[in-house]
């Protein structure tokens, strides 16, 4: 069976004389998905519906690529002010990748925007949350993805079809062997409704979420190519010889 690994990508520039090898690199490790992670550029002024194009133009259209410009407070590298990365998000969106990364938390009004503008160019949504600090019970879990489910159709007023048809991504820091199992439950029971869930744990302790959540059912699991984008990534071939050794017959 082929698991979905995604190999997350830092976009350091526009310029595609300085990122296409590294693009390119990615691209020859075969990864399912790959995501560009915007909030690492260093000319962000530089960023228009074209650069980004190009970048995209890059990547095979049989290769889902994954948009993401992560706010500062969850993990984002480069700093700049809310409207500015509302803005940037909005181009990200015109130029269509197959997903848009957006945080849940993102102020209610902005969300709506940029979803309803991401349903408008058949982009999907991946709506994401990061505890860098610890993994909360499962109890405590289970009701977060319900609690963000509640928020996306009552107060924000997007239907359930719409709501089945994005993801739901809670990630956790691993504190202890022992947080690896709440990502893993969660994947089993949401992955059993009508709704698709990214989950698993960060940090050197949460590797072992990271290989085990797609056998779980979360729909990916990130890797990493030359460079990490989140603690405890483990690169492509690593997590693909992993995957292949514990799902192989004899």
């Amino acid at each position: 069976m082929k698991y979905n690994i995604c190999v997350a990508t830092q976009i350091k520039s526009v310029n595609l004389s300085e990122i296409s090898a590294s693009i390119k690199k990615v691209i020859s490790l075969n990864p399912t998905t790959i995501e560009f992670r915007f909030d690492y550029i260093d000319d962000v002024q530089n960023l228009n519906l074209k650069s980004i194009s190009d970048l995209l133009d890059l990547v095979p259209r049989k290769i889902p690529v994954i948009f993401t410009f992560r706010n500062s407070n969850e993990g984002g590298k480069t700093k700049i002010g809310e409207e500015n990365r509302i803005e940037i998000i909005k181009k990200l969106i015109e130029a269509q990748p197959s997903y848009l990364d957006i945080e849940i938390n993102t102020e209610k009004s902005k969300l709506k925007e940029l979803v309803n503008l991401a349903f408008q160019n058949n982009v999907k949504v991946i709506f994401s949350y990061h505890d860098f600090e610890k993994t909360p019970s499962y109890e405590i879990a289970y009701n977060k993805v319900q609690g963000y489910v509640n928020k996306l159709t009552r107060e924000c007023g997007f239907s359930l079809d719409e709501i089945q048809g994005s993801l739901i991504k809670v990630i956790f820091k691993a504190n202890s062997l022992q947080d690896n199992l709440i990502p893993l439950l969660l994947c089993r029971k949401i992955s059993e409704s009508k709704h698709q869930i990214i989950s698993f744990c960060m940090g050197n302790k949460g590797i072992f979420s990271r290989v085990l959540c797609v056998l779980s059912g979360s729909f990916l699991t990130y890797a990493s190519a030359e460079e990490k984008t989140a603690p405890g990534q483990i690169e492509i071939e690593l997590m693909r010889d992993l995957l292949n050794t514990l799902t192989r017959r004899n």
